[in-house]
Order: structure tokens, then sequence, then C-alpha cells
């Protein structure tokens, strides 16, 4: 005589309470800080900052999160494997990306062909736009923090800059001189090897949005919670 065999379903070591956690300090700013990544991503600005030598919107993902909620990260990820490899292809890709927008820049400033651009706007912008160069960068005032704000435009594939910015006039008005000089064959490998790495970059953010999305669908189907708990206020 067969015995109908029951198939016993293991309870899950966390519940609606963990779940409602990692909901509100997991994926929500993990999520946000993907579609900010991906926002800057999708239009080649790196974020790449010349004084800091690091991408300012661009990082790993735990650092997206409040810091006091990142072992609540540790936690999720000790659950969903799949979750924690993501994420580490993401930080792997977003430090070659920083470590490639580096030698992208000091390759552009050791570049005679930047320099002699540079000398050459230095001198003539004063004509031309009618005040001292030096009064186009703000608060800089040294040549080399100079010379490092336009390699930084360059690296982040800054375009017209709206005319709040220190830096417009001279900018917009020198962009294509500047452009010209870092068009040379020695920078090209520099360069191609920057979008080469935003690339890979991008795809991983959306392999990793992907991934939180479905986890947080399954995990939310499955314990009845909801992804916001509450709004504050209902119009």
């Amino acid at each position: 005589m067969k015995t109908k065999q029951r198939t016993v379903r293991r309870k899950k070591p966390y519940g609606p309470n963990i779940v409602r956690a990692w909901f509100d300090t997991v994926f929500h700013y993990a999520l946000r800080g993907l579609e900010n990544e991906r926002d800057f991503l999708v239009r080649r600005n790196w974020t790449y900052r010349f004084r800091k030598r690091s991408l300012e919107y661009l990082g790993p993902v735990a650092e997206h999160l409040p810091a006091e909620a990142r072992e609540n990260l540790e936690q999720l990820i000790s659950f969903f494997p799949e979750v924690s490899a993501a994420i580490e292809e993401h930080d792997k890709r977003e430090r070659q990306l920083q470590d490639n927008c580096r030698a992208y820049m000091d390759a552009i400033l050791k570049d005679s062909s930047f320099q002699k651009a540079f000398e050459s706007v230095a001198s003539e912008a004063p004509h031309t736009l009618g005040r001292q160069f030096g009064e186009h960068f703000g608060a800089y005032s040294a040549e080399e923090d100079f010379m490092g704000l336009l390699a930084e435009y360059l690296v982040n594939n800054v375009e017209n800059l709206p005319s709040q910015y220190a830096t417009a006039e001279l900018w917009n008005r020198y962009r294509e001189s500047f452009l010209t000089s870092v068009s040379t064959p020695e920078l090209n490998s520099f360069r191609e090897a920057v979008e080469r790495s935003g690339v890979a970059l991008l795809d991983a953010v959306n392999e990793l949005t992907s991934l939180l999305r479905t986890t947080r669908s399954d995990l939310s189907l499955e314990f009845d919670v909801p992804y916001v708990a509450e709004l504050s206020s209902v119009r």
C-alpha cells in the first residue's frame, strides 16, 4: 500500500518584520542610489573629481545606504547569495571605472597637446572674454587647479555649462579647443578604457536593479508585506 508523501515546507529564518526592515532600509536606498547612478552613466558623466581623485555620485552599493542600515544589507545578502554576487560585481566595476578615470586624468595633465591648449587659452581668454583668466575658476587660485578642473570636464564628457558655473563662459567658449587637444593617439587608449568600464558599470547597474526588484517582489508576495508601509500624507 502506497502512502502519500507530504511535502514539508521549511520555515524561513526571517519573517514579515525583518522583510519590512529590508524594504525600508535596504531596497529603498539601494534602488534609489542605482537609479541615480544610471542617470549619470547614460549621460557618460562619470562624476570624477580631480581634487578627491574619486567618483562623487557612483560608488559601492553599501554607500547608498545610511550607515546604520548597512548591517541590514549584510543580513539580506547572507540569505540571497545571487544578490551578494551582483553587488560584488557592481562594486568591482565601479572601482575599475574610478581607476581608469584617474589614469585618464593623469595622462591628460601630462599631455603636451593639452598643456599647449591650456597656455593658448590662458593667453587669449582675457582679451576675448574681458576678464582675467583666473576669475573664471571661482575659489580656485592655483594654475594646477585650473588645469585639473578643465581636465575633469574632459574626463566627464561635460558639454555646455549653465551660467551659474563660474567656469561656464570660459568652458563654453573654448570647449572645442580642449576637446581637440585630447583627441590624440596618445590619449585614445585611456579614453576608450574609461568608456568601456562605464558601459560595463551601466550593465551591472541594470542587472542588479532588476535582481533587487525581483527579490523585493517575491518577498512582498510571500510575506504579504507592501513595498511602502504607509504614506505620511494622502492627497
